[in-house]
Protein backbone atom coordinates (compact mmCIF):
# COMPACT_ATOMS: atom_id res chain seq x y z
CA UNK A 1 0.00 0.00 0.00
CA UNK A 2 1.15 3.47 -0.82
CA UNK A 3 2.24 5.37 1.84
CA UNK A 4 -0.25 8.53 0.99
CA UNK A 5 -2.75 5.98 1.50
CA UNK A 6 -1.59 4.06 4.73
CA UNK A 7 -0.44 6.69 6.66
CA UNK A 8 -4.30 8.92 5.17
CA UNK A 9 -5.28 10.95 8.79
CA UNK A 10 -8.67 8.53 9.95
CA UNK A 11 -10.56 11.57 12.00
CA UNK A 12 -10.55 14.63 12.25
CA UNK A 13 -7.40 14.40 15.27
CA UNK A 14 -5.02 13.67 12.69
CA UNK A 15 -5.67 15.90 10.26
CA UNK A 16 -2.65 18.20 10.11
CA UNK A 17 -2.29 21.74 9.81
CA UNK A 18 -6.28 23.26 8.82
CA UNK A 19 -7.33 23.69 12.11
CA UNK A 20 -10.10 26.92 11.43
CA UNK A 21 -11.50 24.21 9.05
CA UNK A 22 -11.87 21.26 11.08
CA UNK A 23 -13.60 23.19 14.02
CA UNK A 24 -16.08 25.35 11.66
CA UNK A 25 -16.91 21.72 10.21
CA UNK A 26 -17.52 20.34 13.90
CA UNK A 27 -19.69 23.48 14.30
CA UNK A 28 -21.97 22.30 11.44
CA UNK A 29 -21.82 18.55 12.92
CA UNK A 30 -23.03 19.71 15.92
CA UNK A 31 -26.51 20.42 14.10
CA UNK A 32 -26.66 17.64 11.32
CA UNK A 33 -30.38 18.12 10.64
CA UNK A 34 -29.42 21.43 9.06
CA UNK A 35 -25.98 20.15 6.94
CA UNK A 36 -25.25 22.80 4.00
CA UNK A 37 -23.21 22.10 0.66
CA UNK A 38 -19.89 22.24 0.82
CA UNK A 39 -16.75 24.25 -0.92
CA UNK A 40 -13.45 22.98 -0.12
CA UNK A 41 -10.39 25.08 -1.95
CA UNK A 42 -7.41 25.59 -1.54
CA UNK A 43 -3.54 23.82 -3.04
CA UNK A 44 -3.51 20.11 -3.81
CA UNK A 45 -1.99 18.02 -0.76
CA UNK A 46 -3.36 19.74 1.73
CA UNK A 47 -5.70 17.43 3.03
CA UNK A 48 -9.29 18.51 1.25
CA UNK A 49 -10.54 14.43 0.47
CA UNK A 50 -8.97 13.37 3.67
CA UNK A 51 -11.35 15.96 5.60
CA UNK A 52 -14.25 15.25 3.37
CA UNK A 53 -13.94 11.38 4.21
CA UNK A 54 -13.67 12.25 7.74
CA UNK A 55 -16.56 14.75 7.51
CA UNK A 56 -18.39 11.73 5.94
CA UNK A 57 -17.94 8.88 8.70
CA UNK A 58 -18.79 11.92 11.97
CA UNK A 59 -22.15 12.31 9.83
CA UNK A 60 -22.74 9.47 8.21
CA UNK A 61 -21.63 6.90 10.74
CA UNK A 62 -20.44 2.75 10.82
CA UNK A 63 -21.77 2.54 7.21
CA UNK A 64 -20.69 5.99 5.78
CA UNK A 65 -18.76 3.64 2.72
CA UNK A 66 -22.26 3.00 1.56
CA UNK A 67 -23.41 6.85 1.70
CA UNK A 68 -20.05 8.49 0.26
CA UNK A 69 -20.21 8.79 -3.39
CA UNK A 70 -16.45 9.98 -4.55
CA UNK A 71 -16.43 11.30 -8.42
CA UNK A 72 -13.44 12.84 -10.33
CA UNK A 73 -15.52 15.85 -11.65
CA UNK A 74 -11.73 16.82 -14.25
CA UNK A 75 -12.40 13.59 -15.85
CA UNK A 76 -15.78 14.41 -17.00
CA UNK A 77 -16.33 17.89 -16.92
CA UNK A 78 -19.19 18.60 -19.16
CA UNK A 79 -23.24 18.67 -18.65
CA UNK A 80 -24.06 15.01 -19.39
CA UNK A 81 -22.03 13.70 -16.81
CA UNK A 82 -24.18 16.31 -14.14
CA UNK A 83 -27.40 15.02 -16.23
CA UNK A 84 -26.46 10.87 -16.48
CA UNK A 85 -24.33 10.45 -12.94
CA UNK A 86 -24.32 13.01 -10.50
CA UNK A 87 -28.35 13.75 -11.18
CA UNK A 88 -28.86 9.64 -10.57
CA UNK A 89 -26.88 9.80 -7.43
CA UNK A 90 -28.46 12.21 -6.01
CA UNK A 91 -32.05 11.14 -6.59
CA UNK A 92 -31.11 7.37 -4.69
CA UNK A 93 -33.20 6.70 -1.26
CA UNK A 94 -31.54 7.58 2.31
CA UNK A 95 -28.72 10.16 3.09
CA UNK A 96 -25.27 10.62 1.25
CA UNK A 97 -22.96 12.91 0.26
CA UNK A 98 -21.27 13.27 -3.26
CA UNK A 99 -17.56 14.22 -2.89
CA UNK A 100 -17.14 15.77 -6.25
CA UNK A 101 -12.98 16.43 -6.48
CA UNK A 102 -11.83 18.80 -9.66
CA UNK A 103 -14.88 20.58 -9.84
CA UNK A 104 -13.30 23.71 -10.34
CA UNK A 105 -12.57 22.27 -13.81
CA UNK A 106 -16.62 21.65 -14.60
CA UNK A 107 -17.77 23.65 -17.69
CA UNK A 108 -19.87 26.39 -16.74
CA UNK A 109 -22.73 24.74 -17.85
CA UNK A 110 -22.07 22.02 -16.17
CA UNK A 111 -21.98 23.90 -12.56
CA UNK A 112 -25.79 25.73 -14.00
CA UNK A 113 -27.01 22.22 -14.35
CA UNK A 114 -25.54 21.08 -10.95
CA UNK A 115 -26.90 23.98 -8.97
CA UNK A 116 -30.64 23.29 -10.18
CA UNK A 117 -29.83 19.56 -8.82
CA UNK A 118 -28.76 20.98 -5.60
CA UNK A 119 -31.30 22.76 -5.24
CA UNK A 120 -33.92 20.33 -5.67
CA UNK A 121 -32.08 17.76 -3.97
CA UNK A 122 -33.44 17.15 -0.41
CA UNK A 123 -31.17 13.95 1.17
CA UNK A 124 -28.15 14.85 -0.56
CA UNK A 125 -25.31 17.00 0.43
CA UNK A 126 -22.35 17.78 -1.99
CA UNK A 127 -19.17 18.63 -1.20
CA UNK A 128 -16.76 20.22 -3.84
CA UNK A 129 -13.10 19.82 -4.06
CA UNK A 130 -11.38 22.53 -5.89
CA UNK A 131 -8.07 24.37 -6.28
CA UNK A 132 -9.82 27.70 -7.52
CA UNK A 133 -12.17 29.47 -6.46
CA UNK A 134 -12.62 31.61 -8.51
CA UNK A 135 -13.66 28.89 -11.47
CA UNK A 136 -17.04 28.31 -9.31
CA UNK A 137 -20.23 30.01 -10.92
CA UNK A 138 -21.72 32.80 -8.42
CA UNK A 139 -24.75 30.63 -8.21
CA UNK A 140 -22.85 27.72 -6.80
CA UNK A 141 -20.87 29.59 -4.23
CA UNK A 142 -24.45 31.25 -2.90
CA UNK A 143 -25.31 27.85 -2.42
CA UNK A 144 -22.20 26.70 -0.26
CA UNK A 145 -20.56 27.40 2.87
CA UNK A 146 -17.09 27.44 2.03
CA UNK A 147 -13.89 26.26 3.44
CA UNK A 148 -10.08 27.57 2.25
CA UNK A 149 -7.60 25.06 2.65
CA UNK A 150 -3.96 26.32 3.28
CA UNK A 151 -0.91 24.94 2.48
CA UNK A 152 1.01 23.22 5.36
CA UNK A 153 4.23 24.23 6.90
CA UNK A 154 7.15 22.70 6.13
CA UNK A 155 8.40 21.67 9.56
CA UNK A 156 4.90 19.99 9.74
CA UNK A 157 5.68 18.02 6.92
CA UNK A 158 9.02 17.31 7.76
CA UNK A 159 7.69 16.20 11.08
CA UNK A 160 5.50 13.55 9.83
CA UNK A 161 7.86 12.59 7.46
CA UNK A 162 10.15 11.26 10.29
CA UNK A 163 7.27 9.69 12.21
CA UNK A 164 6.44 7.70 8.83
CA UNK A 165 9.71 6.57 8.22
CA UNK A 166 10.08 5.43 12.28
CA UNK A 167 6.90 3.48 11.71
CA UNK A 168 7.85 1.57 8.32
CA UNK A 169 11.30 0.83 9.79
CA UNK A 170 13.04 3.54 7.23
CA UNK A 171 17.05 3.51 8.45
CA UNK A 172 17.87 7.49 7.91
CA UNK A 173 21.55 8.66 9.09
CA UNK A 174 20.79 12.26 9.69
CA UNK A 175 24.15 12.49 10.97
CA UNK A 176 25.24 12.58 7.37
CA UNK A 177 24.49 16.76 6.07
CA UNK A 178 23.88 15.20 2.34
CA UNK A 179 20.38 13.08 3.66
CA UNK A 180 19.59 16.08 6.04
CA UNK A 181 19.79 18.77 3.75
CA UNK A 182 18.16 16.81 0.85
CA UNK A 183 14.98 15.93 3.83
CA UNK A 184 14.79 19.54 4.26
CA UNK A 185 14.85 20.13 0.42
CA UNK A 186 12.18 17.60 -0.36
CA UNK A 187 10.16 19.43 2.14
CA UNK A 188 10.65 23.01 0.70
CA UNK A 189 10.18 21.20 -3.08
CA UNK A 190 6.90 20.01 -1.87
CA UNK A 191 5.54 23.85 -1.11
CA UNK A 192 2.90 22.15 1.14
CA UNK A 193 1.69 19.33 -0.48
CA UNK A 194 1.81 16.93 2.22
CA UNK A 195 1.03 14.30 -0.95
CA UNK A 196 3.60 15.35 -3.23
CA UNK A 197 6.37 14.82 -0.15
CA UNK A 198 5.36 11.70 0.74
CA UNK A 199 4.99 10.17 -2.71
CA UNK A 200 8.79 11.26 -3.07
CA UNK A 201 9.55 9.77 0.56
CA UNK A 202 8.72 6.32 -1.62
CA UNK A 203 11.16 7.07 -4.22
CA UNK A 204 14.03 7.82 -1.88
CA UNK A 205 14.67 4.36 0.23
CA UNK A 206 15.49 1.14 -1.24
CA UNK A 207 14.74 -2.52 -0.90
CA UNK A 208 16.48 -2.69 2.12
CA UNK A 209 14.53 0.59 3.50
CA UNK A 210 17.42 2.19 3.77
CA UNK A 211 18.02 6.11 2.49
CA UNK A 212 21.50 6.81 0.99
CA UNK A 213 22.82 9.87 0.00
CA UNK A 214 23.26 8.92 -3.39
CA UNK A 215 18.92 8.66 -3.80
CA UNK A 216 18.69 12.01 -2.18
CA UNK A 217 20.85 13.66 -4.47
CA UNK A 218 19.46 11.60 -7.26
CA UNK A 219 15.63 12.44 -6.30
CA UNK A 220 16.09 16.29 -6.76
CA UNK A 221 15.18 17.77 -10.33
CA UNK A 222 16.82 20.08 -12.23
CA UNK A 223 15.27 23.78 -11.83
CA UNK A 224 14.89 24.31 -15.26
CA UNK A 225 12.55 27.21 -14.62
CA UNK A 226 14.87 28.98 -12.96
CA UNK A 227 17.20 28.41 -15.40
CA UNK A 228 15.01 29.41 -18.23
CA UNK A 229 14.39 32.70 -16.43
CA UNK A 230 18.29 33.04 -15.59
CA UNK A 231 19.47 32.74 -19.51
CA UNK A 232 16.53 35.21 -20.37
CA UNK A 233 18.24 37.90 -18.51
CA UNK A 234 21.42 37.55 -19.32
CA UNK A 235 20.27 37.43 -23.21
CA UNK A 236 19.83 34.78 -24.56
CA UNK A 237 15.84 34.49 -25.53
CA UNK A 238 15.97 31.37 -27.98
CA UNK A 239 17.48 29.15 -25.35
CA UNK A 240 15.40 30.39 -22.43
CA UNK A 241 12.36 30.12 -24.79
CA UNK A 242 13.60 26.43 -25.83
CA UNK A 243 13.88 25.33 -22.50
CA UNK A 244 10.17 26.33 -21.20
CA UNK A 245 8.59 24.25 -24.09
CA UNK A 246 10.42 21.70 -23.20
CA UNK A 247 9.03 21.86 -19.48
CA UNK A 248 5.21 22.42 -20.76
CA UNK A 249 5.74 19.38 -22.50
CA UNK A 250 7.57 17.32 -19.79
CA UNK A 251 5.12 18.47 -17.18
CA UNK A 252 2.36 17.31 -19.79
CA UNK A 253 1.13 20.67 -20.84
CA UNK A 254 0.16 21.36 -17.09
CA UNK A 255 0.16 25.19 -17.10
CA UNK A 256 -0.63 25.56 -13.38
CA UNK A 257 2.49 23.65 -12.36
CA UNK A 258 4.03 25.97 -14.57
CA UNK A 259 2.95 29.11 -12.73
CA UNK A 260 3.83 27.75 -9.58
CA UNK A 261 7.50 26.86 -10.97
CA UNK A 262 7.50 30.58 -12.44
CA UNK A 263 6.70 31.74 -9.69
CA UNK A 264 9.08 30.23 -7.23
CA UNK A 265 12.06 30.78 -9.48
CA UNK A 266 11.43 34.38 -9.41
CA UNK A 267 13.04 33.99 -5.87
CA UNK A 268 16.39 34.13 -7.42
CA UNK A 269 16.30 36.80 -9.38
CA UNK A 270 19.01 39.68 -7.75
CA UNK A 271 17.52 42.69 -9.20
CA UNK A 272 14.38 44.00 -7.06
CA UNK A 273 12.98 46.31 -9.56
CA UNK A 274 12.88 43.72 -12.02
CA UNK A 275 12.34 40.75 -10.11
CA UNK A 276 8.55 43.29 -9.06
CA UNK A 277 7.95 43.69 -13.23
CA UNK A 278 7.97 39.88 -13.50
CA UNK A 279 6.01 39.38 -11.06
CA UNK A 280 3.99 41.78 -12.36
CA UNK A 281 4.09 40.15 -15.67
CA UNK A 282 3.42 37.06 -14.57
CA UNK A 283 -0.25 38.18 -12.57
CA UNK A 284 -0.93 39.11 -16.29
CA UNK A 285 0.59 35.97 -18.28
CA UNK A 286 -1.76 34.04 -15.42
CA UNK A 287 -5.17 36.32 -16.29
CA UNK A 288 -4.48 35.60 -19.88
CA UNK A 289 -3.94 31.76 -19.53
CA UNK A 290 -7.21 31.62 -17.65
CA UNK A 291 -9.06 33.67 -20.07
CA UNK A 292 -8.46 30.92 -22.42
CA UNK A 293 -5.61 32.31 -24.27
CA UNK A 294 -3.17 30.06 -25.98
CA UNK A 295 -0.51 29.08 -22.32
CA UNK A 296 2.42 28.27 -24.70
CA UNK A 297 2.21 31.95 -26.69
CA UNK A 298 1.72 33.49 -22.93
CA UNK A 299 5.09 31.62 -21.68
CA UNK A 300 6.98 32.84 -24.63
CA UNK A 301 5.49 36.46 -24.39
CA UNK A 302 6.96 35.97 -20.56
CA UNK A 303 9.43 34.36 -21.60
CA UNK A 304 10.59 37.46 -24.32
CA UNK A 305 9.51 39.93 -21.38
CA UNK A 306 12.33 38.52 -19.36
CA UNK A 307 14.59 39.26 -21.91
CA UNK A 308 13.39 42.70 -22.07
CA UNK A 309 13.28 43.70 -18.34
CA UNK A 310 16.91 44.01 -17.98
CA UNK A 311 16.77 47.28 -19.86
CA UNK A 312 14.28 48.97 -19.08
CA UNK A 313 14.17 52.01 -17.34
CA UNK A 314 14.85 52.12 -13.86
CA UNK A 315 11.94 53.59 -11.67
CA UNK A 316 10.19 54.17 -14.79
CA UNK A 317 6.80 52.73 -14.54
CA UNK A 318 5.63 50.58 -17.61
CA UNK A 319 2.66 52.08 -19.34
CA UNK A 320 0.42 50.88 -21.49
CA UNK A 321 2.04 52.21 -25.12
CA UNK A 322 5.35 53.14 -23.52
CA UNK A 323 8.44 53.28 -25.36
CA UNK A 324 11.62 52.56 -24.38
Amino acid sequence: MRLVEKYRPQDFLEVIDQHDVIQKLQNILSRPEDVPHLIFVGPPGTGKTTVAICFAKALLGENWRSSFIELNASDERGIEVVRDTIKKYASLMGRRIIFLGESDRMTPDAQHAMRRIMERTVNTIFILDGNEEHKYIDAILSRCAIFRFHKIVDKLILKRIIEICKKEGIKVDFTNPDIRNGFEQLVKDSHGDMRSALNNLEKLYNEKKEITPANVIGLREPEMLKVAIQTALAGDFEKAKQIVEDEYIMKNFNSERIFNDLYHALDEVKDEEVKIRLYEKLAELESNVKLGNSPLIQFMAFVAFCWIAPHLNKRCPILKGEQK
